[in-house]
């Protein structure tokens, strides 16, 4: 497994960086659209649409909406405003499960609602991200890696205690502090090394961005480990070997997209 995961990140990686850094904005939106497409798709597998057609209208519904926020323009803003409130509401869902599953599973119009939820606002947030500097959306990449990949490797090492394991019983309080550990390790790189006369404060204020991305990275994994653990999936799909699916590789960017646009734009 391990060994299937590398060798697809060693493929899909550079790919990704070489389409976020040599596509203009809208080829790059495009593309984006295309990816919500596909992870709209799995994700209405989890919610239990069978039917292909309705998987396709659901998909192409979502992936619409989530291109044509990349136009709102002064509408970005509240948009990720109320994400990140949406956010907050997913981790009570994920702290207390099963507890408050009839409020966010039962409905259907709920259950459909949310897949809006995921995608638009990390669609909007990449996008006005790359239009901005498409640096800031490699950077954001590379954040959420290092989380992944600190928190995997950690956890393996040294996990010991569990973080949420009803919502998902691999994941450790040690691996999630690996992960956010590497991650702001990362970011004082980043500006250590990348960026001219960093101040102390910056430092600061760097590390406090690297520390949201990695909490909400964690909230996307874990809200996306919810819907599997619910629909009794492991993986949201098999299109990417040793990662699962489409919407496996996204879950962390769903959440973490909107909060670093935010923050970057408040803070920064």
């Amino acid at each position: 497994m391990l060994i299937k995961r590398f060798a697809t990140a060693a493929v899909l990686a550079p790919l990704v960086v070489l389409g976020t850094l040599r596509l203009d904005n809208s080829l790059f939106n495009f593309a984006l659209a295309l990816v919500v497409a596909l992870g709209a798709w799995e994700y209405s597998q989890l919610i239990q649409i069978k039917r292909p057609p309705l998987k396709t209208l659901y998909s192409a519904a979502v992936a619409l909406a989530a291109l044509s926020s990349t136009f709102c323009g002064p509408l970005l803003m509240p948009l990720l405003f109320v994400s990140a409130i949406w956010w907050l509401f997913n981790i009570i869902w994920i702290l207390f499960y099963p507890k408050y599953s009839c409020c966010w599973y039962s409905s259907w119009t709920v259950r459909l609602a949310n897949g809006f939820f995921v995608f638009v606002p990390m669609l909007a947030a990449l996008a006005a991200l790359h239009k901005q500097n498409p640096d800031l959306v490699l950077l954001l990449l590379v954040l959420i890696w290092s989380a992944d990949s600190g928190a995997y490797f950690i956890g393996k090492a040294a996990g010991k205690h569990k973080l949420c394991i009803r919502v998902s019983p691999g994941k450790t309080v040690e691996g999630a502090a690996g992960g956010i550990i590497t991650t702001i390790g990362v970011m004082m790189l980043y500006a250590g090394f990348l960026l001219k006369n960093t101040s102390s404060e910056q430092y600061v204020i760097f590390a406090i961005l690297a520390l949201l991305v990695a909490i909400a990275s964690i909230v996307g994994d874990l809200f996306e480990s919810l819907y599997k653990r619910i629909s009794n999936i492991k993986d949201s799909g098999n299109l990417l070997p040793g990662h699962g699916g489409i919407f496996d590789r996204i879950d962390s960017l769903t959440a973490a997209a909107p909060i670093f646009y935010l923050a970057q734009e408040l803070i920064i």
